[in-house]
């Protein structure tokens, strides 16, 4: 891949610089397990928005490449997640709150199950989703798919195929969540024609 077109605005991307050290030093600094296949996804290349409308992912900027990924583990919430197993590092495209990992009983270094966190839980369990996407590598999958869909089809049109592309995550414990996000966005669509 060599560009990435969001909003119209077209993005050269530019090869990453940074090591696995340099993620393992922020990991050491919140007490957390970064999967190595969210580091080797963010390392790649430097790239200054990463908003796929259902997520934000965190940008990498050739100035500060790592410093959304730390302002998603250094506020309140993440104070209260972290020691429980719940690694922030992604918001959610509704404003509920963050994605986190769910390192909870995993001895899998390389990827976690994905949940949403809603903040107005204020660090309470009551507020994690059921799992939405089986691991990063396949929510990646799943937002490459949307992103090359919605060129012909309606984001609602295709969130649907999440359950093919990860059947134990966005098709399973994730479906109740993507119905919601189908529904909201066919309302949206009917009544605002977007």
């Amino acid at each position: 891949m060599t560009q990435l077109v969001l909003h119209s605005h077209e993005w050269k991307l530019i090869p990453g610089t940074m090591t696995p050290g340099d993620y393992e030093r922020v990991a050491i600094q919140f007490g957390v397990t970064l999967p190595q296949s969210f580091i080797e996804w963010h390392k790649r290349y430097f790239f200054a928005e990463c908003d796929c409308s259902i997520v934000r992912l965190p940008h990498s900027l050739p100035s500060q490449p790592l410093a959304e990924i730390i302002s998603n583990l250094d506020w309140y919430i993440p104070e209260q997640l972290i020691p429980l197993g719940l690694i922030p590092f992604a918001s959610e495209g509704n404003d509920t709150g963050p994605l986190v990992f769910d390192t909870r009983g995993s001895v899998e270094k390389n990827d976690y199950p994905i949940r949403v966190y809603d903040h107005e839980y204020d660090g309470e369990l009551d507020g994690l989703s059921e799992i939405i996407f089986s691991s990063f590598s396949k929510m990646l999958a799943c937002l490459t798919h949307l992103l090359n869909e919605t060129k012909t089809r309606k984001h609602f049109e295709v969130i649907a195929d999440f359950y093919a592309i990860d059947p134990d995550g966005a098709g399973s414990t994730g479906r109740p969540y993507w119905e919601s996000w189908i529904a909201m966005g066919r309302a949206n669509f009917e009544e605002f024609g977007y």
